[in-house]
């Protein structure tokens, strides 16, 4: 919700509000924050839609009205002092009549892009109530600098607020790990950064020892871990992503059937039809001419 910049409006100003006021604004090398109070007068449904990563603190009790919508379209609990919503998301929401005072912060910082965008904290979601001793106290002291600013202060409001982007990651990524890891899981970047790695080489000759250095681990936890958190084990599931492959190009590649077979990883030709065959029923010929691609 980027405002026109001749407006002089923050980020991911709430339109749809009855009114609305800047008690104080910074902006730094990509870091937006303000103290805004804002409310409205009747009832308003609508989307946010941060196109910035988003974190905002509620300077004095949260009006309680204010709830967002979770993914089933109910209203979701009401949230809490500290609100993190990551870019890019839709977020619907309900705003019965009161007031709110935040201070908001959004990043279009490198750095603290760098750190949201990390493959390791790249599963993160919105929260409604983020419960960290540090950013609260964090965000608290931004209030006080912004109302009461002193010497230096774009470097000690820059230097604070990517303090508070690092305590977030930093959070989230061990939430995941220890999400994951409490049931013998594989936390969800590693699962991504193996099953790109299988694409990426399905007509290379896979080894369990390469994939499990892609992602720092042993052959076996690999194994023990990816069966855990997909329900398959790792040489069914690269068998099964050959066979797609191949699928695909038999449809829509005129290449002769062992120049598939080699595309997909298999040896031979001869292995190839086996393998087809016992995954989908059919020779890779009779699903080609089935489809009508005949060659």
């Amino acid at each position: 919700m980027r405002p026109e910049a001749d407006l002089g409006l923050p980020l991911c100003a709430p339109h749809t509000a009855s009114h609305f006021h800047v008690e104080r604004r910074f902006h730094t090398n990509g870091i937006f924050a303000d103290i805004r109070h804002f409310g409205w007068t009747q009832s308003s449904r609508s989307v946010f839609r941060p196109d910035s990563y988003y974190l905002d603190f509620s300077i004095g009790p949260r009006c309680p009205t204010a709830r967002f919508f979770n993914s089933e379209r109910q209203l979701a609990d009401p949230p809490g002092d500290v609100v993190f919503l990551p870019k890019g998301g839709a977020f619907a929401t309900l705003s019965e009549p009161g007031e709110h005072s935040l201070l908001c912060l959004t990043f279009e910082n490198d750095r603290a892009m760098q750190l949201f965008e990390d493959d390791s904290v790249a599963d993160l979601a919105a929260c409604q109530d983020v419960q960290i001793g540090r950013v609260r106290q964090g965000l608290a002291r931004l209030v006080e600098e912004l109302r009461n600013p002193g010497f230096g202060q774009d470097i000690l409001l820059e230097s604070m607020a990517l303090m508070l982007v690092v305590e977030l990651c930093r959070h989230f990524r061990q939430a995941q790990y220890d999400d994951r890891s409490a049931h013998g899981q594989m936390p969800g970047w590693r699962l991504r950064r193996i099953k790109d790695k299988i694409e990426a080489d399905l007509a290379e000759m896979l080894s369990v020892a390469d994939l499990a250095a892609e992602i720092r681990t042993s052959p076996r936890h690999l194994i023990r871990t990816f069966r855990a958190t997909t329900g398959i084990t790792l040489t069914d599931y690269i068998a099964s992503r050959r066979i797609a492959r191949a699928q695909d190009l038999l449809v829509r590649d005129e290449a002769m059937i062992k120049v598939i077979a080699g595309n997909c990883g298999f040896q031979s030709a001869a292995a190839f039809s086996a393998a087809f065959r016992k995954a989908t029923g059919m020779t890779p010929r009779e699903y080609r001419e089935e489809r009508g691609v005949s060659r």
